[in-house]
């Protein structure tokens, strides 16, 4: 199920962070490495391709591990909307933790070296909810992200704490032309008019 399709009214969403296809270099690495392994020894072995099709079954091994841990980290959903932040995992079964901008306490970001180079780190999120502290592993831009998740609760908590003001009553003046308006269309009659009329002037 998209995540789109949980969003309630009125809900839209502001920022979507995604795992970087950087920890998947070491995996294609190993298996290019492998793959011209398997040819050089093809190249020298033509009697008996023994070793290069050893070689050969150790790149497509290392090609379905890519295959499947880029599936994996698309499978991971980091959604911040104008209301929460949602993290979904999960293949075959998925996991959901919703966490309100107003239980958002505080949000860091750590990066390694390569993680400054690169611009990918962890996102760690602590919140007052069940969820407690959810961490955001190797995602992309994760400074972007932080100062997003804390403008957007910011933001959050303002709209709360300030509602908008409800309708000024209509004064006193205002509800006699409304009364005078329904005697004049024949929507109430003489009597009513003045019974009502007397009644607002003993409340002014």
């Amino acid at each position: 199920m998209r995540i789109e399709s949980q969003l309630q009214p009125g809900e839209e969403i502001l920022y979507r962070a995604h795992v970087t296809r950087l920890t998947l270099v070491p995996v294609a690495v190993m298996g290019g490495i492998a793959l011209v392994a398997a040819a050089v020894a093809y190249h020298f072995q033509n009697q008996q391709p023994v070793i290069a099709l050893i070689l050969l079954a150790v790149a497509a091994i290392f090609g379905l591990v890519y295959l499947w841990k880029d599936f994996v980290r698309r499978a991971n959903d980091y959604v911040l909307t104008n209301h929460r932040l949602i993290q979904e995992s999960g293949i075959l079964s998925r996991r959901s933790i919703d966490s309100r901008l107003d239980k958002i306490n505080n949000v860091e970001y750590r990066q390694t070296l390569w993680g400054r180079l690169l611009n990918y780190g962890d996102v760690e999120i602590d919140t007052a909810s069940d969820a407690g502290i959810s961490v955001f592993r190797n995602i992309s831009h994760p400074l972007q992200l932080r100062n997003t998740i804390l403008a957007a609760a910011e933001q959050y908590r303002s709209a709360g704490r300030f509602p908008a003001p409800a309708p000024a009553a209509p004064s006193g003046a205002e509800r006699m032309r409304q009364l005078k308006a329904l005697l004049d269309d024949g929507l109430i009659s003489r009597d009513e008019y003045e019974a009502k009329r007397r009644e607002l002037l003993a409340g002014l």
